[in-house]
């Protein structure tokens, strides 16, 4: 059986470390909904769902958990193809400054006769003679620098696929704001109230003591007062997740409509600052994690 939908991201980045956390503080929620049962009792609730014949906890597993489920994994998605997309353009863009020193047109006519002697071309003119050989007339890809040539070529071309509008699914960088993610923003935040041992009070009306870590590694029982401590300081991490969590998204909506509106060398330059700046977000992981 499988125990995870929120894969961690498997990256060094501040920003997969800041994803991870956020998606981190959503187990509890993840354990509530992943499927328990047998392929056989699926298929008994699935006919007892046609048959209108469910108790309430069967319909709670079948309409809740499932749809729970779907948010859980394209949340997922959402975050990994979000860090991808970033990683990619900043690599693209760092190739182009390293590479091509800021030259457009240079790029655009260097990617042309790359791809095009890569993965050939049907039309006849991009094609021209280049001497024989043992097998006849040989043929090179064909100089143009005209910019109807180019466009398919340029940096811009280039980076569409990272960005809002691609014709690729996936989450793409401005696709999405800090709003699209306010119901799992808002279990971040308010992540202690789902604390195991608060909810086993709650559920037993026995006072279970919580457990911390002494200097010797020993677990012994927190006071009430080190308790409360210790929730008011993981809900103040849990404020910070998402505030930086918002941020990044606002940085990323930001980052597109530059992109969407770059002509110029100067404005990749200050594109690329933008990328850096929402991989590099100034967030650490707690120790503890």
């Amino acid at each position: 059986m499988r125990y995870q939908i929120l894969d961690p991201i498997d990256a060094t980045t501040n920003l997969a470390a800041l994803f991870n956390s956020y998606q981190r503080k959503l187990f509890p929620l993840e354990q509530v909904v992943l499927p328990r049962e047998t392929m056989s009792e699926y298929q008994q609730l699935l006919a007892q769902s046609a048959s209108d014949t469910l108790n309430e906890e069967q319909s709670h597993r079948l309409n809740y958990c499932m749809s729970q489920l779907y948010y859980l994994a394209v949340l997922n998605n959402s975050l990994r193809d979000l860090h991808s997309n970033v990683i990619w353009a900043i690599e693209a863009l760092t190739d182009f400054f390293t590479r091509y020193k800021g030259d457009l047109q240079r790029y655009a006519i260097e990617e042309r006769l790359k791809i095009v002697d890569e993965w050939g071309s049907e039309e006849e003119s991009d094609w021209e003679p280049d001497g024989f050989d043992e097998k006849g007339e040989k043929w090179k890809v064909a100089y143009k620098d005209d910019e109807a040539s180019l466009a398919p070529y340029t940096l811009r071309s280039k980076l569409e696929q990272f960005f809002i509008g691609a014709d690729f699914v996936g989450e793409k960088i401005g696709t999405s704001q800090a709003k699209d993610f306010a119901y799992f923003s808002g279990q971040v935040e308010h992540a202690t109230d789902f604390n195991p041992i608060k909810l086993l009070r709650e559920f037993t009306g026995a006072e279970l003591p919580a457990y911390q870590q002494s200097e010797a590694g020993e677990m012994i029982p927190q006071s009430l007062g080190e308790e409360v401590e210790s929730e008011l300081n993981e809900d103040l991490r849990n404020q910070s997740i998402v505030a930086y969590f918002r941020q990044v998204l606002q940085h990323c909506n930001q980052a597109a409509t530059t992109w969407a509106s770059a002509t110029r060398p100067e404005h990749y330059q200050a594109l690329l600052s933008q990328l850096e700046i929402i991989r590099d977000v100034a967030f650490s992981a707690p120790a503890a994690y």
